[in-house]
């Protein structure tokens, strides 16, 4: 079957998927909100008798993919900042709001920590939601004085009311995944597929993939935090030669679909 390319429209990108070197899956991203593949190219003039231009000379081509993603891919992150994704126990810090009956309180969490010093210092709510006098950790609950068991996560106090509220902040251990923007690595290089939706001007549907073979990730991105939308930018250059020696910036490849 002959592929007519004359007359197609791009309506959608479906997925980005890349692939680190050894052939494994790092990342796919398939809730593109927008992307771009910007080809640019240098041409410089060749000139004559009279500054008369008689030709050019092109060079440099280059390529680069950018994207924006609806939700945040824990997979392109970390090929972004040139790290993993860490399955594990990791240590996270705690906003504990507990409310005191017969001088007791638990915490939500396990604090970790010194012993001794799980948590260090807890504050007293105010009624206009500010923090105010402060309870240090003891070996004994009294005056300003607190006790705490890890064990039982059960805070002692004295001389407090009840349905006083208290605050404490402490780091207590929780199964998580972490990725982590370390200052000596950096962005990897990837394969990338771009699948894409096409249709001609009769209204025949086709697929389509992007292949680039070599795409530089870039380290400069934003998570554009708050608002009505979240948006996980993502931008990469395309890299010629490589273990394949092909010099090409990227393939476009259409099918037919079904």
């Amino acid at each position: 079957m002959t592929i007519d390319t004359s007359r197609l429209i791009i309506t959608e990108i479906a997925r980005i998927t890349a692939f680190n070197n050894a052939g494994e899956l790092e990342f796919i991203m398939d809730e593109v909100q927008s992307g771009s593949i910007q080809n640019t190219q240098e041409k410089a003039d060749i000139t004559g008798r009279n500054g008369r231009k008689i030709a050019s000379l092109k060079k440099n081509k280059a390529v680069t993919v950018s994207a924006t993603n609806g939700v945040l891919v824990g997979g392109a992150l970390a090929a972004q900042t040139g790290t993993e994704v860490e399955q594990g126990s990791f240590p996270v810090r705690i906003t504990d709001i507990m409310t005191v009956k017969d001088n007791s309180c638990k915490t939500a969490k396990t604090a970790m920590g010194v012993t001794g010093a799980e948590i260090g210092t807890i504050y007293v709510k105010n009624a206009d939601g500010s923090l105010g006098a402060r309870l240090d950790q003891d070996a004994a609950a009294g005056q300003g004085s607190f006790r705490y068991d890890p064990a039982t996560k059960e805070i002692t106090l004295s001389g407090i009311a009840d349905g006083t509220e208290l605050v404490a902040f402490y780091d207590t251990e929780t199964e998580a995944a972490r990725i982590s923007n370390d200052s000596e690595k950096y962005s990897k290089v990837l394969k990338l597929y771009i699948d894409v939706l096409l249709q001609d001007s009769c209204d025949k549907e086709y697929a389509g993939q992007v292949i680039i073979q070599r795409a530089d990730v870039s380290g400069e991105f934003e998570l554009s935090l708050g608002g009505d939308s979240f948006a996980h930018a993502f931008t990469a250059e395309s890299l010629a030669g490589g273990c394949s020696g092909s010099t090409n910036l990227w393939d476009l490849v259409v099918y037919g679909v079904g």
